[in-house]
């Protein structure tokens, strides 16, 4: 892993031989977004309160469960089905792992659970702490979960989470072969239609087809290299 720019670009180099830049996300638009997701959190909890009011003693006991189940569930939920709250959505940012992967669901649980640890003594001053001193901006949730926040627009590995079925090929590539179709399918979406067409007919020159066959079949291998187990 190395550093580069001035923007804290940082650049990983995967076992699959594709290299990925990523942004970590700073101090002050996750304290954004964490005030974004604290009103939204806030809202619901409001909203709920207004109801359970009209059930008495049940109705507060009922709103001690809501109140523990938005608390510590809200966080779970949203980034555990793409790795962004309401607010990190807001402000372009998304959890992934250390390798700019999607996380798993127990990495989110984990860097969860630790939120009171990066809350003491108050005001999550030891988070901001940690992550001030961090170059990655990581706080203990994600020192412990092998997570970072990042900002998603800046990752070179949007294909990841797109809908994209993979495809084992029929026969071998090498592993510079597959390298440059990774970057192809990760390239992909900002290239003219014309110049798609144009370098997925040099990159699939032995698969016998051609234009936008050509190029959903090289993502759809991409897809699958980027998957395999090494």
């Amino acid at each position: 892993m190395q550093y580069q720019g001035f923007d804290n670009l940082i650049y990983k180099r995967l076992p699959e031989g594709v290299s990925i830049n990523l942004q970590p996300a700073g101090l002050t638009v996750r304290a954004y977004a964490y005030l974004w997701d604290f009103m939204f959190r806030a809202l619901i909890i409001f909203i709920f309160s207004l109801v359970l009011n009209f059930l008495g003693d049940a109705g507060q006991g009922l709103m001690l469960v809501v109140f523990f189940i938005v608390s510590w569930g809200y966080y779970i939920f949203f980034e555990a089905k793409n790795g962004q709250t309401p607010g990190k959505k807001r402000y372009k940012l998304q959890v992934v792992q250390d390798n700019g992967l999607p996380p798993r669901i127990e990495q989110i649980i984990l860097r969860n659970l630790l939120r009171p640890a990066d809350a003491f003594p108050f005001a999550y001053a030891l988070g901001m702490l940690v992550m001030f001193f961090g170059s990655e901006f990581k706080r203990i949730g994600d020192w412990a979960a092998g997570t970072m926040v990042i900002y998603c627009e800046q990752t070179d590995l949007q294909m990841v989470n797109q809908k994209i079925e993979p495809l084992a090929p029929g026969f071998s590539f090498s592993t510079e072969e597959q390298k440059l179709i990774i970057g192809f399918a990760e390239r992909c979406d900002s290239l003219s239609v014309g110049r798609q067409y144009e370098l997925a007919n040099v990159l699939a020159k032995n698969i016998n087809c051609r234009d936008q066959e050509a190029v959903t079949m090289l993502k759809r291998y991409a897809q699958y290299f980027m998957g395999q187990e090494v």
